[in-house]
């Protein structure tokens, strides 16, 4: 029987306009995932914090074509982690090695050890301009929730508290995310009062297992004056179809066409982010080359 989804994403102000924030529930978001990839726990706790981060960094897009990309490379065995986020909550990611698996030294599940922290986390922004936006910062954990945290706060100079937790056992139990912004002008007093708060944050995967979204609302940021601006629901969405497959093949250009007719036949092509395959015949692939080479001329 399927469970309820009961995912959800809400934009808040909080201590009277001090402070923005955003906190998901993305447990079904995350399982998802975790079944469309077969993930191992390691896996799916990384892609499920990145996943859930970044569909709260796709709530602060203001444009319904705007998006936002990010990749961690830590030099860790899970390789890259990679997700896209929309304005309207749909995310989609992907982690290069979805089967790793590493031994547990505590009861938490070494994340930091499978991504690794030698290496950097890039968001780019595409905001519908000539160029798009592109932050970087070197890792600080590998943890996830902390390499955000200090992205915002050196990349886009905006101090940020981020927490990110995903229980997983057989599937995915809980999963969830908060990120809490200081905005300018903002007095000595709302700012302690945030960091005398990070405690409480620390284990938001258990906090929306017993008491769900609105439930962890009341849980964790009632004493910080929450005021509900915006609702939306977060979803794993591929936007991937045929139409911009046969686009990015004939991107390719006539010699790896003519090449693909010549030696395969044919050709087969997997998206990265849902594992849709996508089967092109010899035929197909005449028709794509005439288009190609129309195009070059």
């Amino acid at each position: 029987m399927d469970i309820m989804n009961t995912d959800g994403m809400l934009r808040l102000s909080l201590l009277e306009g001090q402070a923005r924030a955003f906190l998901i529930e993305s447990t079904q978001l995350v399982e998802t995932a975790r079944r469309l990839h077969g993930l191992s726990r390691i896996a799916t706790a990384a892609l499920g914090r990145t996943l859930t981060c970044t569909a709260m960094m796709g709530a602060m897009l203001k444009g319904e074509k705007e998006s936002v990309s990010v990749t961690i490379k830590g030099g860790g065995p899970i390789g890259s982690v990679v997700t896209v986020g929309h304005a309207d909550g749909s995310v989609k990611g992907y982690v290069d090695n979805p089967g790793v698996d590493l031994p547990r030294t505590t009861k938490k599940l070494p994340v930091g050890d499978a991504v690794g922290k030698a290496g950097k986390l890039t968001v780019v922004k595409d905001l519908g301009l000539r160029d798009p936006y592109v932050g970087q910062t070197n890792l600080v954990s590998g943890e996830i929730a902390e390499d955000f945290a200090m992205y915002f706060t050196a990349s886009e100079q905006v101090p940020s508290l981020v927490s990110l937790g995903v229980l997983v056992g057989d599937k995915v139990e809980a999963a969830g995310g908060l990120i809490i912004q200081m905005l300018p002008g903002a007095s000595e007093a709302a700012i302690r009062s945030v960091e005398m708060s990070a405690p409480m944050f620390a284990d938001i995967s258990a906090t929306m297992k017993e008491y769900h979204l609105k439930g962890a609302l009341e849980q964790l940021l009632v004493h910080l004056q929450p005021e509900i601006l915006g609702e939306s629901q977060p979803v794993f969405k591929c936007n991937c179809s045929r139409e911009r497959i046969e686009r990015m093949l004939i991107t390719l250009g006539r010699e790896e066409l003519e090449d693909m007719i010549a030696t395969q036949h044919g050709a087969q092509v997997d998206c990265h982010f849902c594992n849709k395959r996508y089967e092109f015949t010899e035929a197909e692939l005449q028709a794509l080359l005439h288009q190609a080479t129309g195009e070059e001329r």
